[in-house]
């Protein structure tokens, strides 16, 4: 069945609320806000928080009627196929940052040499594989992963935390909310992932208001990223020098607690952790699978499906340079994020609204008939 039950929904909200935040944004964020990171994350995660509660909203109004339905019931068919094809050329951009951040830390953390492109075959085919499933293949697949992925949260807590001086974050906005504000907008393109539950919209069985149940998910997400991304950043932030793009909490966790108490175990844990990133790809590799599908045809969103992997492939092999690309990430991109990932959602809450009117409006009518 082509649905996912609440518990599983759950799990996939919680695995999106930590997959794109943990792995290279710390560092990211600390090159701009330095030590007021901590409060950029702050403000960038009550956005995201925000976010979660429109997409909730409309995935309890809309009932049964998928992603493609809610646009087209208010908006027409032209339209809507429109919005769903340029979000799903935005998902484009952003699998291939998640290959260049998956590229970095293996590069920097792992591996004594840089991870060439062809490392990412198995990846990119296992991402693809996302959207030959039915939806419930992926429920199923976050039930398995979100507990192992708390686990591995809860051991590095007990190994990193205790070594970590938070003290060192103080004094918070000591030159003004100038270098936090500017640690934002940058990054959307790591933010907003809450967006992607839009596709599961008429998907969710025995949803309705429980649904909301989810935002206890995106709560707990977010406050281990903020702990061991405050770690990081209490660490390193009067000395982002020390840290290149790649670097992560992993890195915290092997000088700062010492590998030599625990050994190179922080790398078990983040390959779970990892499990989490790829879950996300799956679902924008799936997203842009059903907007086609949608808007041309179920043949149409197969064959995407496949282009869009050798693109992800050829891309990776044409823009090596990862530094540049994170660059230019930073610099362009975060204006198509803002709105393909913040504008989207109210787009679709305004017509879900609509077409929630037009049925009321209806079935008085009927009743008066």
């Amino acid at each position: 069945m082509d649905k996912v039950n609440l518990r599983q929904f759950i799990c996939i909200t919680f695995l999106l609320a930590i997959a794109m935040k943990m792995f290279m944004l710390p560092v990211l964020l600390m090159r701009v806000s330095e030590r007021d990171s901590f409060l950029a994350m702050i403000i960038a995660m009550s956005v995201d928080f925000l976010l979660a509660v429109v997409v909730f909203i409309i995935l309890h109004i809309s009932g049964e009627s998928n992603l493609f339905e809610i646009l087209s019931g208010a908006l027409g068919k032209t339209l809507s196929r429109g919005i769903l094809l340029l979000a799903s050329g935005f998902y484009l951009f952003k699998l291939f940052i998640i290959l260049a951040d998956i590229r970095s830390f293996f590069s920097t953390s792992v591996y004594s040499a840089t991870m060439t492109p062809v490392h990412l075959l198995p990846l990119i085919a296992l991402i693809a594989y996302f959207a030959f499933k039915p939806f419930s293949a992926t429920g199923r697949l976050s039930e398995i992963i979100a507990p192992l992925v708390v686990v591995s949260m809860i051991a590095l807590c007990f190994m990193t935390l205790p070594e970590v001086d938070f003290a060192n974050i103080l004094p918070i906005a000591g030159e003004g909310v100038g270098k936090a504000v500017a640690g934002t907008y940058p990054f959307a393109l790591w933010f907003g992932d809450f967006t992607l539950l839009l596709a599961l919209s008429g998907k969710v069985k025995g949803g309705g208001k429980k649904v909301y149940f989810s935002l206890i998910a995106v709560l707990v997400g977010f406050a281990f990223i903020l702990v061991f991304s405050t770690a990081l950043f209490s660490a390193y932030g009067d000395m982002t020098e020390v840290l290149t793009y790649g670097h992560n909490v992993s890195n915290m966790t092997q000088y700062g607690a010492g590998s030599y108490k625990f050994g190179r175990v922080d790398l078990i844990v983040y390959t779970l952790w990892l499990s989490a990133v790829l879950l996300s790809a799956g679902l924008m590799m799936l997203f842009i699978c059903r907007s086609v599908e949608y808007s041309i045809g179920s043949k149409a969103g197969k064959i995407t499906t496949v282009l869009v992997s050798v693109l992800l492939f050829a891309s990776s092999m044409i823009f090596n340079e990862l530094n540049r690309v994170t660059e230019f990430m930073t610099r362009i991109m975060w204006i198509p994020s803002v709105i393909a990932q913040y504008g989207l959602p109210l787009v679709v809450l305004l017509s879900a609204t609509i077409n929630k009117i037009r049925r009321k409006r209806f079935d008085k009518i009927e009743q008066k008939t």
